[in-house]
């Protein structure tokens, strides 16, 4: 038996098992498998919804820099540039790199229309270029990967529909389960995003909310939705699962996790007094010092983010879920409010 005329790649009932990263710890595995399994095995459509401030972005950073740790088969592809601290990944896709496809699948679909009435056959043509390109070249680009895309709306958006990055998102999410991808899009409303195109292959929408009583603190809903097109929005079809995140917090298995003094200070209480020496004496992260100094945790890690964040200060520096981005939002410390967050 010729073996060559048969397929004996792996198959989707094939596949068992988690593969992770070596070397993760047991809080890290368990995260990694939450997941895992929250996301469909990492593959479909994921929206990130919420009002400016509210900390889309940030999400959509530290999972997918969470993905590439614990996934690293998993390839990541953005569509802006993050910080140095975030790590390798596999390259952009935006509008700017696919300029040339785009305009390609444009000139394709438009040879020999001059009227209106060939509009449908035009909008046909384009998203048969686009099925094409997904099917080649796209497949090449994004299978077996994690897409996070900053200005998910500007690329499905609802009133242009017909252009050509429309298209390509639509044939993307038509095959997001053959190219094995896990889309996540940032989106201030889930009503901006294109009918036909994109909303009914959204399998997920994250709420983001900023804590009231943490300026760094960040709560998120995940929930599994399904697009009603008699009512033309996503309904919610499963519990909601919960997720937040102390953005400001130190990180120490992030880059060098290293906290240092990058400016002379004079302290002005006994707890910044604390800190910045230990930090001169080499206790230099952030287990470290709940452990070597006597404060209790929420005053640490109060003090350290005063000392980062507030304007006046900037005395140290350490890695924080908000290097990872160029972030516009990072907050001001003003309130003396201490508290501990994940």
């Amino acid at each position: 038996m010729n073996k060559e005329l048969f397929d004996t790649t792996i198959g989707y009932d094939d596949e068992v098992g988690v593969s992770l990263a070596e070397g993760l710890n047991g809080q890290e595995i368990e995260q990694a498998i939450t997941l895992y399994r929250l996301f469909n095995e990492l593959w479909g459509v994921c929206i990130i919804v919420g009002k400016p401030g509210t900390g889309k972005d940030l999400w959509g950073n530290i999972i997918s820099y969470k993905l590439k740790s614990y996934f690293p088969w998993k390839r990541i592809l953005r569509d802006e540039k993050p910080r140095e601290l975030f790590g390798e990944y596999a390259g952009l896709f935006n509008d700017k790199v696919l300029v040339e496809d785009l305009t390609r699948m444009k000139t394709i679909a438009t040879e020999g229309a001059s009227s209106k009435k060939n509009g449908d056959k035009v909008e046909n043509k384009l998203e048969s270029v686009a099925d094409q390109w997904v099917s080649g070249k796209g497949e090449v680009m994004l299978k077996n990967s994690v897409l996070y895309l900053t200005e998910y709306w500007r690329y499905c958006y609802n009133r242009e529909p017909h252009s050509p990055m429309n298209k390509t998102m639509g044939a993307i999410h038509k095959m997001k389960r053959h190219l094995d991808t896990l889309i996540l899009g940032t989106v201030q409303l889930a009503s901006d995003l294109d009918i036909k195109t994109t909303l009914p292959f959204i399998d997920w929408r994250v709420t983001c909310s900023h804590s009231e009583v943490n300026p760094t603190g960040f709560a998120y809903f995940v929930e599994k939705v399904a697009y009603d097109r008699r009512l033309r929005m996503l309904i919610p079809i499963g519990k909601p699962f919960g997720m937040a995140f102390d953005a400001g917090k130190p990180r120490s298995k992030m880059g060098d996790g290293k906290i240092k003094i990058i400016k002379t200070y004079q302290p002005v209480s006994k707890e910044e007094k604390k800190v910045l020496s230990a930090i001169q004496a080499g206790v230099n992260t952030y287990e470290q010092l709940v452990d070597e100094i006597r404060l209790e945790e929420s005053e640490i890690l109060y003090t350290l983010k005063n000392l980062k964040f507030n304007k006046t200060k900037r005395v140290i520096d350490y890695p924080c879920f908000f290097s990872l981005y160029n972030s516009k939002s990072v907050p001001q410390i003003k309130s003396s409010l201490k508290g501990v967050e994940e």
